[in-house]
């Protein structure tokens, strides 16, 4: 076989295998790519100056560079820095990430500036600048290898701000029937498993203190603050994984979780009328659907204002027990796009769909595939180097 059939061949079969994968688009774009490659390096062999010949050539694969670096970024692979600790033990502050967007099919950009090096350019003009909050094209999300899947762990845009970026768990899916009750999270019923990595605030009392600091000196637990709560109990911020293994030692007793407590002003995303819903314990309620219809009264108008008047892009108010969509009166509404119920695994160390409602699909932009690197209490880790997540 001549090179020729071979570098044939190899390419053939990288077209059947992201075909196959359901990336026909990423298919079809490597095709054009070495099609303008062979192309334009012939016609430039036909130019008789050596020196020109040159230039352009140079031009040319400089362009072909960055063309294929803003693909890969746009619609394949990104990197990321996590901000807080919300999803403490899984990812820490600081931690760089790489975000497959691949999984879920990449979100086409939605302005020029969303298009990595091309931005630069509207930067630099008023009238541009002056719509740098706007959306500029229609949402539009190429075909992935997946869908999305409750325990997924992914990137997306907040709802307030496209330019604050969350990292978060899913809980529940579009059309989910979610509830939180004593911290333990059901969907349809059915009990998540809590996660290894899923921190909380328990209470326990300890057989001997001194004994336990030397466990968690042993076992690289030091971090584990104990909070004094009486004569008898103490409380911590623990991990599932934490807290098994404290039980297994025998180092604690009577361990019990530590749940909110309801207040009229607990930031919750929103205050259904006559229920006292806390971050750990709320529902049942759907997770919007795209075609989903609710019937509009004090319950329903209370749980979706805020993704209807934000995400859906209209305007609903209640007057005097009416309901007025854009202005006009309404019984029913109809969702237009797919949502999602998000969860920071540090439960009493995140902000999350408990305090600002339901994810829209048009935010997603892809799944953690990896940690890069990580400086982990301000510290190099090498044993996180490309942890598959």
């Amino acid at each position: 076989m001549t090179k020729t059939n071979k570098k044939v061949l190899l390419i053939t079969l990288a077209v059947l295998l992201l075909s196959l994968l359901g990336l026909v688009w990423l298919a079809i774009i490597l095709i054009l790519f070495i099609v303008i490659y062979k192309l334009t390096l012939h016609f430039i062999s036909l130019i008789p100056f050596g020196f020109f010949r040159k230039m352009i050539t140079g031009v040319f694969l400089f362009l072909l560079l960055l063309s294929s670096s803003i693909c890969i970024k746009v619609l394949a692979f990104d990197i990321y820095k996590i901000p807080s600790s919300s999803m403490e033990n899984l990812l820490y502050p600081q931690d760089v990430i790489v975000v497959n967007k691949l999984k879920y099919g990449p979100r086409l950009p939605r302005s020029p500036f969303e298009i990595p090096w091309i931005n630069i350019a509207f930067y630099f003009n008023e009238n541009a600048k002056n719509r740098i909050k706007e959306d500029w094209w229609d949402y539009k999300r190429l075909s992935g290898t997946s869908t999305i899947k409750q325990g997924d762990v992914f990137v997306f845009n907040s709802t307030w701000s496209k330019g604050y970026i969350l990292i978060k768990r899913c809980m529940a899916l579009a059309g989910d029937t979610l509830r939180i009750k004593d911290g333990n999270v059901y969907t349809n019923s059915k009990l998540f498993a809590p996660v290894a990595t899923e921190r909380n605030n328990y209470k326990f009392s300890i057989k001997n203190k001194q004994n336990l600091y030397k466990y968690l000196d042993a076992v690289g637990l030091s971090y584990v603050m104990l909070k004094r709560i009486d004569n008898q109990f103490y409380e911590a911020n623990l991990s599932k994984y934490d807290l098994d293994q404290l039980k297994k030692a025998k180092l604690i007793n009577a361990v019990s979780i530590q749940l909110d407590s309801f207040n009229e002003n607990n930031g919750l995303f929103c205050k259904v009328p006559n229920k006292q819903w806390t971050y750990d314990t709320m529902g049942p309620f759907i997770v919007p659907k795209k075609g989903m219809q609710i019937h509009l009264n004090p319950e329903t108008f209370s749980l979706y204002q805020r993704v209807i008047s934000g995400s859906e892009n209209c305007k609903i108010k209640e007057l005097k027990g009416i309901y007025f969509i854009n202005n006009k009166r309404a019984t029913t509404y109809t969702f237009k796009q797919n949502y999602y119920f998000m969860m920071g695994d540090n439960r009493k160390g995140t902000m999350d769909s408990r305090a600002w409602g339901f994810v829209p699909e048009t935010n997603i932009i892809g799944k953690i595939q990896c940690v890069l690197f990580s400086n982990k209490n301000d510290e190099f880790q090498w044993d996180r180097i490309f942890k598959m997540l």
